[in-house]
């Protein structure tokens, strides 16, 4: 079973977080990719945002940095912003707390950035508490593309994506091979038509 958004009672656990910005009301929307950087998908990713002059957010796994940091650069160069996705992608429900932070920790220090997504969305309350303790700023989202399942084709990604996403939507797409079959499909489209509706692509800036 797909769940492409959080339930609004699961916001309360998580006070402060950030699942939108519906309240600027700037016409914008937020596109996020996960999982990243990867030499194969990366590159391609950037040029289509660059044909459509779109600006996103990379929440990046601190071990591909690691193997790829010229990949960063690049996407720093190109104007993106960068988050720290973890080093190793953690599930926070099966992790202990140490570990989580000092996981998390880790890939700060090679990333560079307070943003903060967690690995499959999942992390404990007192793994959230301490993130913020150490002053990240924890960015869920608003829609998941499901890009990375290859039993949802294309096309159903793109029409959820035109009925479910508004202005100050934060939406989740993943920069990785899995996820590559759908996504080269999926956002040259989906940019394509948000930019054509008016809408302008932005990076989250905090």
């Amino acid at each position: 079973m797909r769940f492409f958004q959080f339930p609004k009672w699961f916001r309360t656990l998580y006070p402060g977080a950030i699942w939108d910005f519906f309240l600027k009301k700037d016409n914008a929307i937020y596109i996020t990719f996960d999982d990243g950087p990867n030499p194969t998908t990366t590159p391609q990713i950037l040029e289509i945002l660059d044909r459509f002059n779109a600006k996103a957010t990379f929440f990046c796994l601190g071990k591909n940095v690691k193997e790829n940091p010229a990949l960063l650069s690049l996407i720093q160069s190109k104007g993106h912003a960068i988050g720290n996705h973890g080093m190793q992608h953690l599930d926070g429900y099966l992790t202990a707390n140490d570990l989580y932070l000092q996981d998390a920790k880790e890939a700060k220090e090679i990333i560079g950035s307070n943003l903060f997504r967690p690995a499959y969305g999942r992390v404990k309350r007192s793994q959230f508490k301490l993130l913020k303790k150490e002053g990240y700023q924890i960015i869920f989202w608003s829609i998941i593309s499901y890009d990375f399942d290859n039993t949802f084709p294309p096309e159903k990604i793109i029409s959820l994506l035109e009925k479910k996403v508004k202005p100050g939507s934060i939406v989740v797409f993943h920069d990785s091979e899995k996820a590559w079959p759908n996504l080269k499909v999926v956002l040259p489209v989906i940019v394509e038509s948000w930019t054509r509706q008016g809408y302008t692509l932005k990076a989250i800036e905090l």
